[in-house]
This record gives C-alpha cells, sequence and structure tokens, in this order.
C-alpha cells in the first residue's frame, strides 16, 4: 500500500463517507466559494462503498432519489452516483492536484456530457492519468495493481483488462477472483486452486479491518460473462 494520502476535497460534500448517508449531515453548511473548475480530462471514476443491500450482480446505473436534507443545495448540485456490485458503487469526480471533487448534474451541463458518457471517459481518462500503472505480483498466483494514484480499485470497470488478464495461460482459461478492501488496494487470482482464494479472502479481511475509513469492501468479486458478481462461501 502506498504510504502518502491523497486529499479530498468534495466541493459542498466534503467528507461525506457514503451516498446512503446523505440525509445525515445536515448539519454542513456549503461553502462560500464555489468549487474549483473542472475539465473533461480530469473525470475519474472512484470505486467506494456504500451502506445498503448488497448487489450480487453488476449492476450498473444511476442511483436515484438521493437528499441532502437540511443544506440549502439544489438537486444539481448533488454528487453523482452510479450503483455497482456487491457493497460498492461508484463516484465520479475531477482528479486534479489539489483533490478529488465530485461531479454534479451541474458540472455535466457546463462540459456539455450525457449521463452515459460518464464512465467510459472516466475509464479511459484514467489509464491516461496514470500510465505507470503496473501490475505486480508478489507471488506466483496473486496480481495487484500499483502506480494507480491510490485509485487502483477503479480499474475494476475497465473490461478491457480483465477481459486481456483473464486470457493469460496463468488462469488456465479459468475464472477470476478479485478483491478491493481500501482506497489503494486491488488484488487478484485465478479462481483454481481454490486455496489461492482462501489466501486473498485472509488477506483481504485482515487489510479491510486495518484500513478504517479507507476501508472498502471485505467481499470477493468473481470477473465472469464479462461483469462482477459476488463470490459466495
Amino acid at each position: 500500500m502506498q504510504m502518502q494520502r491523497r486529499k479530498f476535497t468534495f466541493g459542498l460534500l466534503a467528507g461525506l463517507p457514503g451516498a446512503a448517508s446523505l440525509s445525515a449531515y445536515a448539519q454542513i453548511k456549503p461553502e462560500p466559494i464555489a468549487p474549483p473548475p473542472g475539465s473533461k480530462e480530469q473525470i475519474v471514476a472512484l470505486v467506494r462503498s456504500f451502506q445498503g443491500a448488497v448487489r450480487k450482480f453488476q449492476d450498473i446505473k444511476p442511483m436515484t432519489n438521493m437528499t441532502a436534507q437540511g443544506i440549502p443545495v439544489s438537486s444539481d448540485q448533488l454528487p453523482l452516483i452510479d450503483t455497482f456490485v456487491g457493497d460498492l458503487d461508484i463516484r465520479y469526480a475531477f482528479d486534479a492536484d489539489s483533490g478529488f471533487r465530485y461531479l454534479t448534474e451541474r458540472d455535466l451541463k457546463t462540459l456539455k456530457l450525457t449521463r452515459d458518457q460518464l464512465l467510459p471517459l472516466a475509464v479511459a481518462n484514467y489509464r491516461k492519468r496514470y500510465p505507470k500503472l503496473t501490475v505486480e505480483r508478489p507471488t506466483a498466483f496473486i496480481g495487484m495493481l500499483a502506480n494507480g494514484g491510490e485509485l487502483e480499485p477503479s480499474m475494476m470497470l475497465d473490461v478491457d483488462f480483465w477481459e486481456k488478464e483473464k486470457s493469460r495461460p496463468l488462469y488456465a482459461g479459468g475464472d477470476i477472483v478479485a478483491s478491493a478492501p481500501a482506497r489503494d488496494v486491488l488484488w487478484f487470482t485465478g479462481l483454481k486452486p481454490i486455496d489461492n482464494v482462501r489466501n486473498l479472502k485472509t488477506n483481504t479481511e485482515r487489510v479491510h479491518k486495518e484500513a478504517g475509513e479507507r476501508a472498502i469492501s471485505k467481499l470477493m468479486y468473481l470477473w465472469r460473462n464479462k461483469r462482477w458478481e459476488v463470490l459466495e462461501g
């Protein structure tokens, strides 16, 4: 895990831990200064945890009916968030030197983007912004992403990467199991032999516990049929 921690700034909703808890932050007051402008090239997707029902299969679609009770902001100032899989969701943000700021409907209008353009744009931008992103193998059968700007779990959204990885002889045509226990950790291995998965699960639970507020998920995710699903058991 990288030692340096990046600063997160989320505009009007600074410090927000999860979409499901928006209404609990009525005490947050809007900043008097407008959030810094962002460009299309800065947009990335952040894979984060949420509090709610676990989704068995990947289902990426806009999260609706979010509110910020008690906060005098209009609906076009709320962050854009997609559902994902398991206990994960997707937050869209501007990735700038000063930190991250969530995208809003107002930003979409300013940048003349549609909602369905966000995910492919964010995936492409991530590869461009972190060209030194690499796969390291602490053991012969375990892969981990590094040099991803503490956004390594964002690579879960890159279909081409996983299809290419799956084709390697290392996996013998089998499925891939991945975990994202913390904001800067993404590990993966083959579904077989099962000892690799058990090893991955043990380490995932350990890192998730140690990560504190930077924890994401302790679930195992299976890449199959070009999508993620929760690995049971």
